[in-house]
Formats: structure tokens, sequence, C-alpha cells
């Protein structure tokens, strides 16, 4: 029965959107959203700063700046398609093609469960690709939308605090290194549940969304779906050339499908207010997380596998 259906984390996100809507809310009180939030970001960039301790070399900053790249061409294309197929002005526009551009840290942690449980490694390197690709959006976002009123300020940037405990992380797992291994370690054992409690509050926000969208409904439903392919399949082709194993190129795949709704509303919100974050939510929330995790993370890894078989 259990090959039937959806991976088991991806079934407790279905649950708790469907339950939403018959008006089952089944959020989590914030203190416990910000706790499970706090320990997702700090893991991962503990791990990428474990990765810079054992991996330090001019073959990591080739690499880093290639998917750097990567997340730049990405915000680039989402852009050129939503000028393309909507109506939407030039504020929802580059709002909505950062959001892509950026990266969701809760498909990602969902994405390294799903590669334990099929026992496929991955480089560690993956925890600080996470954090690199953070920033390139939500910079190309602020820049093509600054002008005398909004310039475009670091520190709005920097400043907010799911950028700031990656950061925090990986400066102490850099310092660190293998010291600081016994403290994601002894996350292992309950790291399926917290994951299962997000992917319910997220299930259950992606269920709100589902009334927050515009006049552009249907080419924003559209683009949830086919932009995900779009940039895994671009980040696929950054994976065959840095040289990812199977495992590897499967979460940079992910990263590259995967649209943030975390950093980039928050940032957004605060340099633009009449920017339509609910709309971009709705798209990268209720739309492309669903897809990303029903269905994307295990169409990826399939993928993965052939490329890095060429």
């Amino acid at each position: 029965m259990a090959q039937f259906l959806p991976d088991i984390l991806a079934f407790f996100f279905i649950t708790a959107l469907i339950a939403q809507r018959f008006s089952v809310d089944l959020k989590l009180p914030d203190a416990a959203y910000q706790l499970i939030t706090y320990i997702l970001l700090i893991t991962i960039g503990l791990k990428g700063g474990q990765a810079i301790a054992a991996n330090a070399s001019l073959t990591l900053i080739g690499q880093s700046s290639l998917v750097i790249f990567m997340g730049l061409l990405i915000t680039a294309v989402a852009l050129a398609l939503i000028k393309f197929g909507s109506t939407l002005n030039k504020t929802d526009s580059v709002t909505l093609a950062a959001h892509y551009g950026s990266v969701s840290v809760g498909t990602f942690a969902v994405a390294v469960s799903f590669l334990e449980v099929n026992n496929i490694d991955y480089e560690l390197t993956l925890n600080l690709f996470v954090a690199l690709l953070e920033l390139p959006a939500i910079i190309l976002g602020l820049y093509l939308l600054s002008d005398k009123q909004h310039k475009l300020n670091v520190k709005t940037i920097l400043a907010h605090k799911s950028l700031a405990l990656i950061v925090i992380g990986m400066l102490i797992g850099a310092l660190y290194g293998e010291e600081s291994t016994p403290m994601t370690n002894n996350l292992k054992p309950m790291f399926s549940v917290m994951l299962a409690l997000y992917l319910v509050h997220m299930g259950a926000l992606a269920g709100n969304k589902i009334s927050d969208i515009g006049p552009n409904k249907f080419f924003i439903i559209a683009f949830g779906v086919v932009m995900p392919m779009i940039g895994a399949s671009i980040a696929l082709l950054v994976a065959w050339l840095i040289n990812l194993s199977h495992g590897g190129a499967a979460l940079l795949a992910v990263l590259g499908a995967s649209a943030s709704y975390i950093a980039v509303p928050a940032v957004f919100e605060q340099a633009h207010p009449k920017a339509n974050v609910a709309q971009a939510l709705f798209a990268s929330l209720a739309i492309s997380f669903s897809f990303n995790v029903i269905w994307g993370i295990e169409w990826y890894t399939k993928a993965a596998q052939y490329i890095t078989a060429l």
C-alpha cells in the first residue's frame, strides 16, 4: 500500500493543506514555528560551515561562483517568463521573480531527508550553496526596483534573521570544523519529526494562501508548476559542469526548483510595501512548494541520476 502513497513527509503537508480547506487550523503556535525554523536554519548553516572547513579550495570558490550565477540566471529567466505571459506591473513582476531566484530552506530539508531515507549520499558543500543562493535574487530584485525613493540598501538585505542564522551557523561551522559535528549529529534522531511538524504548518499556510490570488490566477498557477522544472533543469546543467554526485546534483536541482517564502517576502515587504507579496507567496508556497514536495523532489532525483551518468 505504501508504494502507492507520496513520500511520508509530503503526506503531512498534503493532509494539513486539505484540513485547512475544511477550516481545521493546524498552524503551529508562533513560538513553536520559530523554534523549528531556527533549528533548521542553524543546522544548514553549520553543515555549510563544516563543508568550508573541510573543502576550502580554489575549486570550491569556482563552484560557489557558478552557483551564485545560477541564482541570478534563474531570476532573469523567471522575470522574462513573467513579462511575456502576464500583465503584472514591474514591481510585482520583479517581486515574483526574486522569490523564484532565491531558495526554500524547507524544501531543501525535505529533499535531504528523502535522500537519507533512500541511502543516497551527497556533498556537504550543498549546505553552503543554500546560504549562497539566498542573496543573489534579493540583491538583483532590489537593484531592478531601486530609484530615488528606494535605494539599494545592503543593511536591509542582510538584516533578515533567516539569512543571519544561516551565516552565523556557517561562521561557527567553518571556525570549529569537526568540533561542531556533535551538534548536528544530536539533531538527527528528531530531525524528521521536526520536518513533519514544519510541513504541517506549511500545509496549513498553503491552504490559507489558495484564496490570496489576483486576476492573473491562471498564469500564476501555471508559472508555479513550470518555473520549478525550468529552475531544476538549469541547476542540473550547473551540477554537471561542477561534477557533483547523484545526490549533490539532486539537491542542487531542488534548490533551483524551489522558491523562497521566508527571506524574500520579508525583505520586499520592508523595501517595497506596495509589492503584491501575497500573490508571490501563493505561487511559491501553495503551488511550487506543494509541487516540489509531492512530486518534484523524486523527479529531480531521478533526473540527476541520468545527468551524472553522462
